[in-house]
């Protein structure tokens, strides 16, 4: 791996973007949320990790957050590998919770098709969110049942 700067990593991670939530720097996302930022290039054989730590509220109780981002090897992309609240290690769907508190208080909104699992972000080809779409469709069908119980009781 070439001699590159921590500086560097931990710009890319700054000056990046969430796939869920475009257009907003991950750095400025950040400062809106958590207090005592602090970031730390770990090296770790052939990989690098940035790891952010930051102070915020979490149900109402001081936290602490980690979150580690591993960098690729042509130093241009990153992804998530893991989030800790104080010790915790929180699963995905816990993580997007806190992704989308972050993308709130910094003025930004998780876009609802993307996908943690798919680099495109777009869930529409993989099927990762079919559980999600499943339940909406069952409380379509719920409520149609209703409505078709209630002309059937009105015709009475």
């Amino acid at each position: 791996m070439e001699n590159v700067t921590d500086e560097r990593y931990i710009g890319l991670i700054c000056n990046g973007e969430f796939n869920a939530i475009p257009n907003f720097k991950i750095g400025e996302l950040f400062e809106s949320f958590f207090d005592n930022i602090n970031y730390n290039v770990v090296k770790e054989e052939e990989k690098v990790f940035v790891d952010f730590t930051g102070e915020a509220m979490c149900d109402d109780e001081p936290c602490t957050v980690l979150i580690r981002f591993e960098i690729d090897n042509n130093i241009e992309e990153f992804e998530v590998v893991e989030v800790k609240v104080n010790e915790d290690v929180l699963n995905e769907i816990e993580t997007l919770d806190l992704l989308e508190d972050i993308a709130y208080v910094g003025g930004a909104v998780i876009e609802s098709d993307h996908c943690c699992d798919c680099d495109s972000g777009d869930c529409s080809h993989c099927g990762h969110h079919d559980d999600f779409e499943d339940d909406d469709d069952e409380e379509e069908n719920e409520n149609e049942n209703d409505e078709n119980d209630e002309d059937e009781n009105d015709e009475d």
